[in-house]
């Protein structure tokens, strides 16, 4: 049903791609034909589709067996939460911000396992606001309280 869906949109795009280019044959006399320019959309969809695969194969295999294995691995050892702040900070390349998130949030909840509260809360503090970050803070005062 999907595929239907993106069939008829792309053929209304190429609809509308050929109005205008119909009507811009009239001032530059240069043939246009609905037959190519669909074909035209289509190639560059099918193009954009198989880009877009492509890019989800990349992050899952990083999920998978990547870059977030190698953050569980014990990269940062007995670091400081402070260490590893300025780690994660000073490589933006290796650390996106979905990447660094995951890795405050893995490494506070070493932290808490370990007793280490007051660390746990600076790595929280590194998360974007929003309701993960209030709820890692709340398990931190439950923990400090109970």
């Amino acid at each position: 049903m999907g595929r239907l869906v993106l069939v008829i949109v792309m053929l209304l795009i190429s609809g509308i791609i050929y109005l205008v280019k119909a009507g811009a044959s009239k001032v530059t006399g240069r043939e246009v034909d609905f037959q190519d320019e669909s074909r035209k959309v289509m190639e560059k969809t099918a193009k954009g589709i198989g880009w877009m695969n492509d890019q989800w194969e990349k992050a899952k295999s990083n999920a998978n067996g990547g870059t977030m294995q190698t953050i569980g691995s014990g990269e940062f050892g007995s670091m400081s939460a402070t260490e590893i702040i300025v780690r994660i900070k000073s490589n933006p390349s290796k650390y996106d911000l979905a990447t660094a998130e995951a890795t405050y949030i893995d490494q506070a909840v070493k932290k808490m396992n370990s007793n280490q509260l007051d660390q746990a809360e600076k790595l929280i503090m590194q998360l974007q606001p929003g309701e993960a970050r209030d709820f890692m803070l709340s398990e931190i005062r439950e923990k400090q309280y109970a």
